[in-house]
């Protein structure tokens, strides 16, 4: 009989990356084992990560159905796997060891408000490592804990995920131009929330495009007021419709609902990435790239200290309202 390993982690894209390499050091040292992982519908199309012979990517709702809760406990209850890893803290996982021999692996929460999970669920846990936001102190990553709980033999191992994406013929039929470039991503909720407008953002596109090369933009996915207004604007490449507009002087390209394949190829290919924290900054930090990281002072400062990148050349600029003065340091880092 193989022998089996069940890893969950249906989260967002970004919370994906947090257990990369947890992941990769579970792969690492059960090479002859079975692996099934969980993702949600939000990381489907990053599963080519996991592109191996041993490994099975099933894709479930971010948060589960009722029919996928049942067929969860289903599969726990009557599949042998011999270790089950809880990397996607939802509370029905927690409840799995009852109704299972195998061995559970989780990172938990202590928090001012509940613990997650309950204190009699924890100890049914075969190990786990705690995430405490109840400390004054800065505490140890998610990515950290993450890999403490699954890299058991406490060895540093090379990345052996597949970080080469089918790319679309698009990107592919054009990626000449892909050279000594940095990468913007707008995100207009956050830029908002910060006393910036489209304009702003053009401002510091264009003030940056005198430090460097050449400069390519994506935006959040849809048909947004704003990414039409760069339409207009900027030489594009519509990743929609394969139309592209590029003059032959232009250093600013906008790549409209570049999907996230592209992307991935896109922040390899770079020099550096600036982004608002997420997705896009920790592609770039498992990628190794440099990174200026716009992290909003107004998103919940546990975000802000879960978040440890392990590269040298990731740097965070709080975003605030005076637009001249952040145009200014971001030009500086450079």
């Amino acid at each position: 009989m193989d022998k089996k390993i069940l890893i969950f982690k249906n989260d967002r894209v970004g919370d994906l990356f947090h257990s990369i390499k947890g992941i990769n050091s579970i792969l690492h040292e059960h090479k002859d084992y079975k692996i099934e992982i969980i993702l949600s519908k939000f990381s489907k199309d990053i599963s080519f990560l996991f592109d191996k012979n041993n490994i099975k990517v099933d894709i479930y709702n971010y948060d589960l159905n009722f029919y996928e809760k049942f067929k969860i406990i289903n599969k726990v209850f009557f599949s042998s796997y011999e270790k089950i890893f809880i990397l996607s803290p939802k509370n029905i996982y927690f409840y799995l060891p009852i109704i299972s021999n195998s061995k559970f692996y989780a990172v938990v929460v202590k928090d001012h408000k509940r613990n997650r999970p309950l204190k009699f669920l924890r100890n049914k846990l075969f190990k786990f490592e705690i995430n405490d936001r109840t400390s004054k102190r800065i505490n140890e990553g998610i990515s950290t804990l993450t890999e403490k709980l699954c890299n058991e033999n406490s060895i540093e191992y090379p990345n052996i995920l597949n970080n080469k994406p089918l790319n679309s013929k698009l990107l592919n039929n054009n990626i000449d131009i892909f050279k000594n470039f940095v990468h913007f991503h707008y995100k207009d909720s956050l830029f908002k929330n910060n006393g910036w407008n489209i304009n702003n953002f053009l401002d510091l596109i264009n003030k940056t495009s005198k430090r460097t090369e050449k400069i390519f933009i994506s935006s959040d996915f849809g048909d947004y007021k704003y990414n039409n207004y760069l339409l207009e604007k900027l030489s594009f490449i519509n990743f929609e419709n394969g139309k592209m507009n590029i003059d032959n002087d232009s250093k600013i390209i906008y790549l409209h609902n570049i999907k996230i394949n592209d992307l991935f190829k896109l922040i390899y290919l770079s020099n550096q990435v600036i982004s608002p924290h997420g997705t896009m900054t920790l592609m770039a930090s498992y990628l190794n790239k440099k990174v200026i990281d716009l992290f909003d002072a107004k998103t919940s400062i546990t975000s802000f200290r879960e978040f440890k990148p392990s590269n040298e050349n990731y740097n965070f600029l709080i975003l605030k309202n005076d637009v001249d003065l952040i145009i200014n340091k971001i030009i500086n880092f450079l």
